[in-house]
């Protein structure tokens, strides 16, 4: 279930705080219009590297799909992905953050916006064709949740797309990162953000709603990751590129 306003409240505030520190948020415009192929802090540009290879995947996706015109940019942040679509679909960005660091920092009129949470959308049933969630899903307090609104208003045939959510091998992996994530956030006084912040395990999101992943093959922006593959290593999350389609 989706918590309730003030607690929403501080969640936006505290996760804010902690991305802008870590250089992930910005209060300059420029930041959210270069993504992701630029990042004008200089502090993660390999991290948007491979957000930048999933984004030209995603639209090469769109691309070939027929009927393809309402887009829903679920955990759209500072909106720079609806930014890049909105000039070849309808596009609605929808966020719990309304601030500079979030929908307020989308400055195209193309772009539609909605301030919500993932696990409440407020849209009709089989509003749109697509939806995006980049970033967005490990955030649901109750993924299976998330899972049913998006194939509520999805129209029948419609894509889903799960991106850039750490995905682990199993259960035990993913609650011992979850454990670091916890020691992370209470390190930068805003342990509870924890409480929102689930990695994903595949055999949890495939056959929930009736969405069956396929993933696509994408290469690494990594270099350690290969390594640690060539060296028989566990490189705990993996963050892939999932379509979905509505049955």
């Amino acid at each position: 279930m989706s918590k309730g306003p003030a607690e929403l409240r501080r969640f936006v505030d505290d996760y804010r705080r902690v991305r802008l520190a870590e250089g992930f948020a910005s209060t300059d415009p420029e930041f959210a219009r270069r993504l992701p192929f630029r990042d004008t802090t200089g502090r993660n540009a390999r991290a948007w590297r491979a957000r930048a290879l999933h984004y030209l995947a995603l639209r090469a996706v769109l691309a070939v799909l027929p009927r393809v015109d309402r887009v829903l940019d679920v955990g759209a942040g500072n909106g720079w992905l609806a930014r890049r679509l909105a000039g070849s679909f309808r596009v609605t960005a929808l966020d719990v953050d309304a601030t500079d660091t979030g929908l307020g920092a989308i400055d195209d009129r193309r772009v539609g916006r909605l301030r919500a949470d993932l696990e409440a959308l407020p849209l009709a049933t089989a509003r749109v064709d697509a939806a995006i969630v980049a970033a967005a899903l490990h955030y649901a307090l109750d993924v299976g949740r998330a899972l049913q609104e998006l194939a509520r208003v999805l129209r029948p045939g419609g894509l889903l797309v799960v991106a850039d959510s750490p995905v682990y091998p199993d259960v035990a992996s993913r609650d011992a990162a979850w454990e670091r994530t916890r020691d992370h956030y209470r390190a930068a006084g805003a342990g509870h953000l924890a409480e929102r912040y689930r990695g994903l395990v595949r055999e949890e999101l495939d056959g929930r709603a009736g969405f069956r992943f396929l993933e696509l093959g994408l290469p690494s922006a990594s270099p350690r990751a290969w390594i640690s593959r060539l060296r028989c290593r566990p490189i705990g999350a993996r963050f892939p590129l999932l379509c979905g389609w509505k049955g």
